[in-house]
């Protein structure tokens, strides 16, 4: 079990319904993600990373949109140092910094993208203020 499941599942008790943890430091690598389907794992893990690589890089970012897992993509709609904010029909991408990586979650229409913003930022704060980097 990975040091970083219990952030991850933290960020889904706030109501994602898939999250991640990534290292965005050469060489970029998926700390942990939540489980999905087994064929899509690699696809999805190689476009984390790719994501880790864009991050600062917001022209690209809202160019080519975030793809997570194959055949959806992500219309990014927001990229800024605060965070970056995708969508695609009634589901959203959340991307958040805290130091040596980033956050990654998604949800339906079911859930306030502010309040999860606020949550994950929270926990973006205190991963950087504890120094939790890999």
């Amino acid at each position: 079990m990975s040091g970083w499941k219990p952030y991850v599942d933290r960020i889904e008790e706030f109501g994602a319904s898939w999250a991640a943890l990534v290292g965005k430091k050469e060489p970029q690598s998926v700390w942990y993600m939540t489980e999905g389907p087994e064929a899509a794992r690699a696809e999805t893990n190689d476009n984390l990373v790719k994501l880790a690589k864009d991050y600062s890089d917001f022209d690209t970012l809202r160019a080519n949109g975030i793809t997570l897992v194959p055949g959806i993509r992500y219309m990014v709609t927001k990229a800024d140092d605060e965070f970056v904010h995708g969508r695609k029909g009634d589901q959203t991408v959340i991307a958040l910094d805290f130091g040596d990586g980033i956050m990654v979650a998604t949800h339906g229409s079911k859930v306030q993208t502010g309040n999860l913003v606020k949550d994950m930022t929270a926990l973006a704060d205190y991963l950087k203020e504890t120094a939790h980097q890999r």
